[in-house]
């Protein structure tokens, strides 16, 4: 079985990237024949070991101290200590494993003893590392920093794929262009961009983007179910039946296709709107408000009309059909006016 190496980037930080890995990761880890192993390459910020330590029940000691652990993959090598019978540090997150960053979670490192000179070195450390881990894993999912050094230029260089994921910005867009163009420059890995954290969408909008290229891959709407619940007891519960987790399939689904992964994910998901599309238009919502609002806006304008007309609406009707016709186009053109509105606040 080959391995396939995923290599998730960024051109700045706070995209979403490692939510995104882990999302990724628990949704392959489910499916049939497809173990899953995510690699914490971010060793300060150290989002996905901390992901780690509240499901550990807070514990400060994520692994045990004899496992290496990323940083500790980089500080022996560097040192030129290369022991022969390590054990690489895996812990098991829902339906799929991790190595983290660091065996402690407040573990103190310093830059200057862990970050390699050159992009060769930062290579020579990697494969090691990637070596270590079992080969039954079908996907290793590399979640890198942010930004570009002579690590990102390694696993890129080292992967099947590079995804790149940056928001609708511009400041965004101009740090993924710079980070997507170096990284070109540096291998002929393939990089695809996914855009992140939409608001306003419609349901061609989320499966895939507005066609800049062949490699967008699609967009993720802003969700705020998933905003509200990072890093809570009931999160997990919130990205099976998010917006978020139903665009990633999409976008899954077409990179698989693209590279022909043979991995596709089929987890249908029934919208308590009947619309994704309505729901992505009003993303800034969680769901209950949504459902709230959206079924509120049919109640009110029901309870509206028939209490001004009663009865009389419907003989209207029967006498009159047009005038059927007139009060749709009044009633569209009012919600397009406060949509419009709502859109430009």
């Amino acid at each position: 079985m080959k391995q396939t190496i995923i290599n998730i980037v960024s051109g700045k930080g706070g995209t979403g990237k490692t939510l995104m890995a882990c999302v990724l990761a628990d949704m392959l880890g489910n499916s049939p024949e497809s173990k899953v192993i995510v690699v914490d390459l971010d060793f300060f910020v150290r989002g996905l070991t901390s992901l780690l330590y509240f499901h550990r029940e807070e514990k400060l000691q994520i692994v045990p101290v004899n496992e290496l652990t990323v940083s500790n993959f980089f500080l022996q090598k560097l040192q030129k200590n290369n022991p022969k019978n390590v054990s690489i540090a895996i812990a098991k997150y829902r339906s799929f494993e991790v190595v983290p960053a660091v065996s402690r979670i407040d573990e103190h490192l310093n830059f200057q003893d862990i970050g390699p000179d050159t992009r060769d070195e930062a290579a020579s450390i990697l494969r090691y590392l990637i070596s270590k881990i079992p080969p039954d894993f079908r996907f290793i999912i590399l979640d890198s920093r942010a930004g570009y050094d002579e690590l990102i230029a390694a696993t890129h260089q080292l992967s099947d794929v590079s995804i790149c994921v940056e928001e609708q910005d511009p400041i965004s867009r101009v740090t993924a262009d710079n980070l997507v163009s170096q990284l070109n420059q540096d291998a002929k890995t393939p990089v695809f961009r996914i855009i992140n954290k939409v608001r306003g969408l419609t349901t061609p909008d989320l499966i895939q983007s507005a066609s800049r290229s062949v490699t967008d891959l699609g967009v993720i709407p802003f969700d705020m179910d998933i905003l509200n619940s990072f890093g809570l007891k009931d999160f997990w519960d919130q990205v099976s039946r998010s917006l978020y987790r139903w665009a990633l399939v999409s976008v899954w689904n077409r990179l698989s296709s693209k590279l022909q992964l043979g991995t596709e994910l089929n987890l249908p998901r029934l919208s308590p709107l009947a619309s994704e599309s309505v729901e992505a238009r009003i993303g800034m919502l969680t769901t209950q408000d949504r459902v709230l609002a959206f079924y509120g806006l049919i109640l009110a304008a029901t309870g509206i009309f028939y209490g001004l007309f009663g009865q009389e609406l419907f003989y209207v009707f029967k006498n009159d059909p047009t005038r059927i016709l007139s009060l749709i186009m009044g009633f569209s053109g009012l919600l397009v006016a406060l949509f419009a509105f709502i859109r430009k606040r």
